[in-house]
C-alpha cells in the first residue's frame, strides 16, 4: 500500500472494503420515504398499538379495516349512536351520574 493511499484510509478511517459494504447498506429514497409512510399509518390506526411489531401487509390490513369502520360510521351515524349506551359519568360518592 503507497503511502498516499495510506494516509487517505487512516483519514477516513476506513478500509475499501468497509466503504464498499457501507455502500450496499444505503437504503434508497423511495424505500425509506415508504417505511416514513407506513410508520405514519401506524400512528393514526388506533386498532395497532405503538409498541406491536407488525409487518407491511398486516398494517395495510389494519388501515383497510380502519377506514371501513369509518366508512359505515358515516354511512350509517344514528344506527352508530343508539348502538353506543349513553356517556356516564361518576360523582364523588362513586354512584353514575346521567350526562
Amino acid at each position: 500500500m503507497t503511502r498516499r493511499r495510506c494516509s487517505r484510509l487512516c483519514l477516513e478511517g476506513r478500509s475499501p472494503k468497509a466503504r464498499r459494504s457501507s455502500t450496499h447498506n444505503k437504503v434508497p429514497a423511495p424505500l425509506l420515504e415508504m417505511r416514513k409512510c407506513l410508520g405514519q399509518l401506524k400512528r393514526m390506526v388506533p386498532t395497532i398499538e405503538q409498541h406491536q411489531k407488525i409487518n407491511q401487509l398486516e398494517l395495510l390490513q389494519h388501515v383497510i379495516n380502519y377506514i371501513q369502520d369509518l366508512e359505515v360510521t358515516l354511512e350509517y351515524p344514528a344506527s352508530i349512536l343508539h348502538s353506543v349506551s349513553p356517556c356516564r359519568d361518576t360523582a364523588d360518592n362513586g354512584h353514575a351520574v346521567q350526562t
